[in-house]
């Protein structure tokens, strides 16, 4: 009998954590559901005789991943984790449109970097791309679907998974783990191989910063900021690729870049090079520093 509730009790142990089911694997519940909800939307709407081709099936896929994100994430935080959906971090408690600027503009000033330091080695030629009415449009396109991809990786990875395995393990695995995840959710992108440890290296320090944005800030405000404004301006503004994805002609610079892949990233863009992992060890020297000055206190 005592063997038997011996084991009985190990096994609680494994799957509890405080009444509730242990963090990680509420990790586990999310990754398995987010990605199938998606995909069921998507077929949902193929049913429905719903246009995807004149579309475009890149952006209804990024609705219906955006669509899942939200709800498999509201739903979890409430059966499972027994919180309120706003403590996933967008909460209106806080300055949250000090930390959206601060984050907007650190972004901007990120990519500004990449930017500058591509042209200054002489690896990158910018030039004003012509613009008319369409380019605008297509330039408004291309923000609104940033705008979602960013909402949808920040509550999955920093909102979600983040909060819950820092509660498992502690703040400093919970960096490493959401870091490497996000970019693994790259892999598929186009030129993520042609420098694999490059590209995934940027990717992660990516990840890393804007996961220690939501540690020292309690919310996803600057992180969203941040993320949106990074993408915005490496791609229709300074016309480089988002992670191996082209913008066209919404680009409000043309760029050409001749440089060595191991800098530039080449067609992956500069998270495949050492340029944006300077940019953004300065922004996350930035961060901390606006941490340690106690800018994020209330």
């Amino acid at each position: 009998m005592t063997m038997q509730r011996s084991s009985r009790n190990l096994f609680e142990r494994a799957l509890v954590k405080d009444g509730k089911l242990r963090p990680v694997l509420r990790c586990l519940v999310f990754v398995f559901f987010w990605p199938a909800i998606a995909l069921m939307l998507f077929q949902a709407l193929e049913a429905a005789g719903w246009p995807i081709t004149n579309i475009g099936p890149t952006s209804v896929g990024v609705a219906c991943e955006f669509a899942a994100a939200i709800g498999v994430a509201v739903v979890l935080r409430w059966f499972l984790d027994r919180r309120s959906a706003e403590s996933l971090g967008f909460t209106f408690r806080v300055r949250w449109l000090r930390l959206l600027g601060i984050g907007l503009l650190l972004g901007i000033g990120m990519q500004t970097l990449v930017l500058a330091t591509e042209s200054a080695m002489g690896f990158a030629h910018a030039s004003a791309a012509p613009w008319s009415g369409r380019e605008l449009a297509t330039l408004g396109y291309a923000v609104a679907l940033l705008l979602l991809a960013a909402i949808t990786e920040e509550i999955a990875m920093r909102g979600y998974l983040f909060q819950n395995l820092m509660e498992e393990w502690g703040p400093g695995p919970a960096v490493v783990i959401t870091s490497l995840a996000f970019a693994a959710l790259h892999l598929a992108n186009p030129g993520a191989y042609s420098d694999l440890a490059l590209s995934m290296t940027g990717i992660a320090a990516a990840g890393v910063l804007f996961a220690l944005s939501v540690l020292w800030t309690r919310s996803l405000w600057l992180a969203l900021g941040c993320h949106l404004a990074w993408n915005l301006f490496e791609g229709p503004i300074y016309g480089l690729p988002v992670s191996g994805l082209s913008f066209g002609s919404s680009n409000v610079l043309t760029e050409s870049v001749t440089g060595p892949i191991w800098f530039t990233g080449g067609s992956f863009g500069p998270e495949g090079g050492l340029s944006s992992i300077i940019a953004l060890a300065a922004g996350t020297a930035v961060l901390y520093a606006l941490h340690r000055r106690g800018a994020f206190t209330r």
